[in-house]
């Protein structure tokens, strides 16, 4: 039977107050790097040069010079943080937790429309308890949380828009898809494959929900472009380059080029180096005015070791990924917890596995423009994790842990469900 809603709403409230008491437990006792950690350090660095000076700089002394590197979404969520936590680490976590609380509800909103029924309560507590919330969520000044309420609302978007062509939904595809690129660059292939699932699912689909899913594409299309075309002419007025960041350079040479090292021969591994000692800015930090020269010569340079290399990348590419999806091992955790890695891995992998089960079950019960909008959602979040790669992070499974959490619903359904006395 499913359960009354006064217990849904009670877990909902003691998942939100546990992750509460771990955010200020791991501030206070494990010195948890809220305003430390490298990338924070910079999402508050910029955040404070826009309100006292108006640069889009991460540096902290003159000349404050322009970043190529970072983008502008972190700044919605990190400037009134900034303000309104007067720039005190507890405050900023303690604030945030109503973001943790935005993302829940909307992961509600999600399993309603799947049909889930009563249960659909159950998504805003399963989704505060899954590891890449849980933790990502102690960070205030990361990308994780505000991409975790924009894959939800992109999804709601789906949902919404393909069962009913909804204003709400069109418009919740179209700003979401905006604010994802603008949040984090690597989002861009997120919504390519978005695009591209969308284009999949409609050639075997017909009718009115042909139609829809076609303008989904174009909406998600039409947000990334708005997204993308802005900030590349940004970057043009200030560095005379027409690209949105330089993200992909730093990647493509220090990530995944530098992931192959441990699947090279003696040869191969002095080739990288080479590169690496002849490439040695590393972009993230290096605020010069040819930040997009240096990042041009940094991506041939990746892509060249790519190609001549091709089976060690992809040995090293699908490791990661694979790693991704059943580790839980950020690198802010450090070295010396593995008991917490082993715990936060368990549960990674049981909504991996609990999720995967419950989406096969829960499809069956769907009708067409649930099943093409799930489809749609599940393929998005496949790619998200197969883009991580050679990071090894799992942070890029986000986009696919909410429809796990779906899918998990439904196996507690499934579980609970009345015999039939047969």
């Amino acid at each position: 039977m499913p359960p009354s809603r006064r217990v849904p709403l009670i877990l909902f409230a003691a998942a939100l107050l546990l992750q509460t008491a771990a955010t200020v437990g791991a501030l206070v006792f494990l010195n948890l790097p809220i305003s430390t950690e490298t990338d924070s350090v910079e999402y508050i660095n910029t955040a404070d040069n826009v309100l006292a000076r108006g640069r889009f700089s991460i540096e902290t002394a003159p000349p404050f010079r322009p970043s190529g590197f970072r983008t502008p979404g972190p700044l919605v969520l990190n400037i009134p943080l900034r303000i309104l936590s007067f720039r005190s680490d507890l405050a900023a976590a303690l604030i945030t937790r109503l973001v943790v609380l935005l993302a829940a509800c909307l992961c509600v909103l999600n399993a309603a429309q799947l049909g889930v029924g009563d249960y659909a309560l159950l998504a805003g507590p399963l989704l505060i308890l899954t590891p890449t919330m849980f933790y990502y969520s102690m960070l205030p000044y990361s990308t994780e949380l505000p991409y975790s309420v924009v894959c939800n609302a992109l999804q709601l978007g789906t949902l919404l828009y393909l069962n009913k062509a909804d204003r709400l939904g069109a418009t919740l595809i179209g700003l979401s898809a905006l604010y994802a690129l603008l949040l984090r660059p690597a989002a861009l292939f997120v919504l390519i494959a978005y695009v591209g699932s969308c284009a999949l699912v409609a050639l075997v689909t017909g009718g009115a929900l042909w139609r829809r899913i076609v303008w989904a594409a174009f909406l998600c299309f039409l947000g990334t472009g708005i997204a993308y075309a802005t900030w590349c002419y940004r970057n043009y007025v200030v560095f005379k380059a027409f690209q949105f960041s330089t993200v992909s350079a730093d990647n493509l040479l220090r990530y995944n080029a530098r992931g192959m090292e441990p699947f090279l021969d003696a040869q191969g591994k002095r080739d990288l180096w080479n590169s690496l000692k002849e490439y040695p800015v590393v972009l993230q930090h290096y605020n010069g005015a040819d930040q997009f020269v240096l990042a041009g010569q940094e991506s041939k340079e990746g892509v060249r070791l790519i190609l001549k290399y091709p089976v060690a990348f992809l040995q090293s590419h699908l490791l990661g990924s694979l790693e991704s999806v059943l580790v839980f091992s950020p690198a802010a955790l450090g070295s010396g917890r593995g008991a917490l890695v082993l715990a936060l891995s368990v549960a990674h992998f049981a909504f991996l596995v609990f999720g995967t089960l419950g989406l096969s079950l829960l499809f069956r019960t769907l009708n067409a423009a649930q099943r093409a909008a799930l489809l749609i959602i599940v393929v998005v979040g496949v790619v998200s994790v197969l883009t991580g790669g050679s990071t090894h992070s799992p942070r890029f499974r986000i986009p696919l842990d909410i429809p796990f959490v779906m899918g998990t619903l439904k196996c507690i359904a499934w579980i609970r469900r009345p015999s039939t006395g047969h």
